[in-house]
């Protein structure tokens, strides 16, 4: 009986001791649980910066101080001329004006790879006491704001250095010549930037100046078929009228250089724009609504009524064209082309195989359009024909001041007409189209006259002594 209250009480005493053991263990666990859930392992560093027992938090403090630190160096920028000199000594920046950052993203995933809380504790357990016995280093990754950067790279103008020049026509008393491009050096700014982004702890780097080639080549140009003058138009302008040949003379410089590819459209008012003062558009005579008035850009057209002739004598399709609300005095009638900004408009399309260049020239008192392209057999015949005329009706206006039997016109109004534009086309001299271009009706204008009333003196005299 003694032997078996011996061997029960070391029974009890055997589970009060292991209980006791117990409770340091598992103390022991939890604050070793803790400790790697919370803070970095020792031998962890990013930049030389010890991270070991920090938390998260204190580590991307770090990281900031460090990125700080990091912004403050400078890097010097030296640059060349294009022409093989050697690079001369450029212009000072702190790494911050160049845009630069750390990747804060990548940093927090390396740490948190580090401290991933998705493995198993005794997983977590052996890679934090790997990294305990054997160093790691976190590798910071840098960037650079591409915005920030170019303009901070602004004080490199590529003004300074030789711009590419693009293959253009001369036209030299009516022939064309192709003048060859040249090319041209830009700094290579996206280069540098790249540099950069690859290289660690710069203190010089080099802008490089490359080679720009021109946008618009001879080859190219040869294949156009800009080879001689189609045709040539001229009209002729009051240029005692400042303002009105001023417009001309401004519309036809805008619309000068022209290149129409085959199938394009031209449209008058998107290529001469919004008629405004800004633009150098002066204030002249126009016509609105059958009345003669003034009017910003007035006169320019004449430009477009020059161009539109053009366009009719190479049989060039007319797409949009409206005749003027009175008649004009520099075409006949039918071959006027008026415009108006947001209303009316001359368009036209290159229904050629070739491309179509636009030349204009003014003198003192005239306007004139050449096309260029490659000649056909083909020639065209202009017929405008008169069908009816209203004449301008007669407004007096009586002057007592002026003697009777005296007259001065006031306004000289304008008569009215119904015409039509037929256009006959050739080839090798034979006719193979007849057609009716437009039917136009042009309204009359009042004439206004003022006729004296005044009797002359003798009369007046005679009439006294009665």
């Amino acid at each position: 009986m003694k032997s078996k209250h011996r061997v029960m009480g070391i029974l009890v005493l055997s589970i009060i001791l292991s209980v006791f053991a117990a409770v340091p263990i598992k103390s022991y666990t939890a604050r070793l649980q803790y400790k790697i859930n919370n803070y970095l392992p020792n031998n962890l560093y990013v930049e030389n910066i010890h991270l070991g027992g920090k938390t998260l938090e204190q580590a991307k403090d770090e990281i900031d101080k460090l990125e700080k630190i990091q912004l403050k160096r400078t890097i010097t920028i030296q640059y060349g001329d294009g022409n093989g000199n050697d690079y001369y000594q450029g212009n000072t920046f702190t790494y911050a004006q160049l845009g630069y950052y750390i990747d804060k993203t990548s940093a927090t995933s390396q740490i948190n790879a580090v401290m991933n809380k998705n493995n198993s504790f005794f997983k977590r357990y052996l890679n934090y006491r790997k990294i305990e016995k054997s160093r790691v280093d976190l590798l910071l990754s840098y960037n650079i704001h591409y915005d920030q950067f170019l303009k901070a790279l602004e004080i490199y103008d590529d003004s300074n250095l030789k711009p590419p020049i693009n293959a253009k026509y001369n036209i030299i008393d009516g022939k064309v010549q192709i003048v060859k491009e040249e090319n041209g050096y830009a700094f290579d700014k996206d280069e540098l930037y790249k540099y950069l982004l690859a290289k660690r702890d710069l203190k010089t780097a080099k802008l490089k100046v490359k080679a720009v080639k021109a946008s618009v080549t001879a080859a190219q140009l040869e294949t156009q078929g800009i080879k001689e003058l189609l045709i040539s138009f001229t009209t002729k302008f009051d240029a005692g009228n400042v303002p009105r040949s001023s417009n001309i003379r401004l519309a036809a410089s805008i619309i000068d250089g022209t290149l129409l590819p085959p199938g394009a459209t031209f449209s008058f008012n998107d290529i001469v724009g919004k008629r405004t003062e800004e633009r150098g558009f002066k204030e002249a005579g126009v016509y609105i609504n059958g009345k003669v008035d003034t009017g910003i850009g007035g006169g320019i057209c004449q430009v477009s009524t020059t161009l539109y002739n053009a366009v009719l004598l190479v049989d060039l399709q007319v797409i949009e064209r409206s005749n003027h609300s009175l008649t004009v005095p520099y075409v006949p009638l039918s071959r006027d082309a008026a415009v108006s900004w947001g209303s009316q408009d001359l368009k036209f399309s290159n229904n050629t195989v070739n491309h179509i260049l636009v030349k204009t020239k003014t003198t003192r008192d005239s306007i004139t359009f050449e096309l260029y392209s490659t000649k056909t057999n083909k020639t065209v015949e202009l017929i405008s024909t008169t069908l009816s005329k209203n004449k301008a009706p007669i407004q007096y206006i009586d002057d007592v001041a002026a003697f009777i039997g005296s007259e001065a016109v006031v306004e000289k109004g304008h008569d009215g007409y119904l015409s039509q534009l037929i256009k006959n086309v050739y080839v090798d001299g034979v006719k193979i189209s007849t057609e009716l271009v437009s039917k136009d009706r042009y309204l009359s204008e009042v004439k206004i006259i003022r006729r004296g009333t005044r009797l002359p003196d003798v009369y007046l005299d005679e009439k006294s002594e009665i």
